[in-house]
């Protein structure tokens, strides 16, 4: 079960890294009023995370170690978000109060589960 939910959490790393590199712009008047260059800069960060994710789940025996610092970066993305919302910064439109909910939730997802099946 852990392969397929570091694979699926690579594709939405992919999906939405690309999101905010190529469309940074569209991006930002969905969500509110984030800079477009922090933007730009998750989403290379995105698809550097989903490089590091297949590499790992490729791997016959991952380390519980390399699971968990997924599951750290998942928690924190969730930790961010709520943050977010709470302060009223950035995530400013209804559209990106519900995607950034939709968003957070499947990424806390998908650290729970990643944490769940982690070896050892």
């Amino acid at each position: 079960m852990l392969k397929p939910v570091i694979l699926l959490n690579a594709i939405s790393c992919v999906v939405f890294g690309l999101i905010l590199v190529l469309w940074s712009e569209a991006a930002s008047q969905l969500l509110g009023d984030p800079p477009r260059l922090f933007l730009q800069i998750l989403g290379w960060g995105l698809l550097a995370n989903a490089g590091l994710l297949v590499a790992t789940a490729i791997q016959s025996h991952p380390a519980r170690g390399s699971i968990m610092i997924f599951v750290v970066g998942d928690a924190a993305w969730v930790i961010g978000t709520v943050a977010l919302l709470t302060l009223g910064i950035w995530i400013t439109t209804s559209a990106g109060v519900a995607w950034s909910v939709y968003v957070a939730a499947f990424v806390g997802l998908c650290g729970w589960l990643q944490w769940r099946y982690a070896p050892g």
